[in-house]
């Protein structure tokens, strides 16, 4: 009966955090990321996994897209936009909205996707 509910509880934890790293996104500050539409990919220099993922946004994208933000170089900018971690890359519709938000590897499906959704692709 313990083990049941334990397991109950490492699930739901799992699920909210699930959750939350979904909703997550939605919090995005894209008013400091003009001008849309955009692909911003945020990095910093003594981040290891930033070089992959800028190469797979680059390639997945559209050039005159993407933009770089480097925190070493506009560490109020991540602030004002509410990123937190690197590499993130968000998408931004035409009219501001983010329609795509990921944290760390990205696959270029991923990118893909969110494109469309921002009708970049």
């Amino acid at each position: 009966m313990i083990a049941a509910a334990l397991a109950a509880a490492i699930v739901a934890v799992a699920v909210w955090a699930g959750v939350r790293a979904r909703l997550r996104w939605r919090s995005i500050r894209a008013e400091f990321l003009r001008p849309w539409p955009a692909v911003v990919v945020f990095t910093s220099t003594d981040c290891d996994a930033c070089n992959p993922v800028r190469e797979t946004v680059l390639s997945a994208s559209p050039a005159k897209a993407v933009r770089e933000v480097a925190y070493q170089r506009d560490a109020g900018k991540f602030r004002s936009s509410g990123i937190d971690k690197v590499p993130a890359v968000v998408v931004i519709d035409a009219h501001g909205k983010p329609v795509g938000f990921f944290e760390g590897a990205v696959s270029s499906r991923e990118i893909g996707r969110a494109l469309r959704r921002a009708r970049l692709r």
